[in-house]
């Protein structure tokens, strides 16, 4: 089958349940995980946001170490799937070890907070880099790969649903008056769930799309390679800011609500829910959208937007909490647009890479946009943290002072349309638009390259 030729959906639909999969972690570290080590484990708001940042640093040496190995990787499986089945158990591990509480002094809960968040931290880089290099193994045709990812970040919020608007009401069902343990149990089981999903994942895909030249192991060398690209440097500037704006947002819901509309688990169940299917939704309208219009352009106001509609929350009246309800999904909509649109230029900028510099690299550009996603993870996580111990948020507190309240407010609203803002503008710069791309693919079919 050539690497341009259609993907079934069945396969489509395999390939986009390994996301599922990883977003059980990667959600649940957005929208939970701060509140969990704040109100539940009982770390200070400015240490939990100093952790997110120094661990989460670690990924500038393990991502691109693991992005290498697996490029050199070769197997009858391929390069990236047999990766699939190796980790996912340690990943499954890994979901649990993090959401536990040792019998320990308050030092030694620290120590043990981060290094079990070092763990999953280590798990999910080793199964979610093949994962998503494996996406570009699939197709090098830029209309399928957005096909591609538009069915991946619709299917993608069911394992962020159970990461986020599934784990507190079944950890209260489970455990009622013992959230901790009920926590731990419900991720226990998304675990094994996420492990079958990357079962089915490596069963129903097919790697079609082969590096032009196998070379040996060097790290420093595809390093060399990949800051080449001068669309990769750009997109990872894109990629950064659009994800801390993610995460400050995503982090101060379940603060918003308990703090600010001073409701339980139950409604933040109902923001968490609708913002997930408001994504799905988002990520469908993605392709008919990025195939009517440039994704370049489209990318620039889905964020501008996203920028508008946060300063809108801003004064919005809480007394009823349906209206910043509403706001929240309008936000979650367009964003899911976002998710759809950022991977397939990620694909994009590895193919133009590989046309700029006679070398495909697959498993290392995607580690390095791993990386820059991740880092915009932590810093959005230290910013949250940061804010929240700056505007005297107590941890543990069932009330809070009233500048506590009106951070958590600036998280929700002000301090994420920033960054979005930041995003719209550093995109103004790519240029990989539908007919460039085209150009790259036509060259590389016929193993021309661009010239020197």
């Amino acid at each position: 089958m050539a690497a341009t030729e259609r993907i079934p959906v069945k396969e489509k639909i395999g390939y986009s349940l390994g996301d599922a999969a990883s977003h059980i972690v990667f959600d649940s570290s957005v929208a939970i995980l701060a509140y969990y080590y704040t109100d539940i484990y009982g770390l200070p708001p400015a240490v939990m946001g100093t952790m997110f940042l120094l661990v989460r640093l670690l990924d500038a040496i393990t991502d691109p170490i693991m992005g290498a190995i697996a490029d050199a990787t070769s197997t009858r499986w391929g390069r990236f799937r047999p990766w699939l089945l190796a980790i996912c158990i340690p990943f499954a591990v890994s979901c649990v070890l993090v959401y536990s509480i040792p019998d320990f002094t308050e030092t030694g809960k620290i120590y043990y907070a981060v290094g079990a968040y070092i763990f999953m931290t280590l798990m999910y880089t080793a199964i979610n880099i093949p994962y998503c290099s494996l996406g570009a193994a699939l197709t090098s045709d830029p209309r399928e790969n957005l096909s591609l990812q538009s069915w991946r970040f619709a299917i993608t919020p069911i394992g962020g649903a159970l990461g986020t608007a599934c784990i507190l009401p079944l950890a209260d069902y489970l455990f009622p008056g013992d959230r901790a343990t009920g926590i731990q149990v419900a991720m226990g089981i998304f675990g094994v769930i996420g492990c079958l999903m990357f079962l089915v994942c490596f069963l129903t895909t097919k790697e079609r799309v082969q590096p032009i030249k196998e070379e040996n192991l060097n790290i420093a060398r595809d390093v060399k390679i990949l800051f080449r690209n001068d669309q990769w440097r750009i997109l990872s500037v894109y990629n950064f800011m659009m994800l801390v704006a993610v995460v400050i947002r995503g982090g101060a819901v379940v603060y918003f609500v308990n703090t600010v509309l001073n409701k339980g688990a139950d409604i933040i169940s109902i923001f968490m829910l609708g913002g997930m299917l408001a994504s799905m939704f988002g990520s469908v309208l993605a392709q008919p959208f990025g195939t009517r219009f440039c994704k370049v352009k489209l990318s620039f106001w889905i964020n501008i937007l996203n920028a508008v509609l946060g300063v809108a929350c801003f004064w919005l009246p809480l007394e009823f909490w349906i209206i910043p309800l509403i706001a929240h999904v309008l936000i979650q909509i367009v964003q899911g647009g976002n998710g759809a649109l950022q991977w397939s230029m990620i694909t994009d900028a590895n193919n133009y890479g590989e046309w700029k510099t006679q070398r495909r690299i697959t498993g290392m550009n995607v580690a390095a946009n791993i990386f820059v996603i991740k880092l915009g993870v932590a810093i959005g996580g230290a910013i949250l943290g940061w804010v929240l111990a700056w505007f005297n948020y107590e941890s543990n507190s069932e009330v809070q002072p009233e500048s506590a309240v009106q951070g958590v407010i600036l998280l929700f609203t002000l301090i994420p349309s920033l960054f979005y803002l930041l995003t719209a503008f550093s995109i103004k710069f790519y240029g990989l638009t539908e007919n460039v791309m085209n150009g790259v693919v036509r060259d590389l079919n016929k193993g021309e390259f661009a010239k020197e």
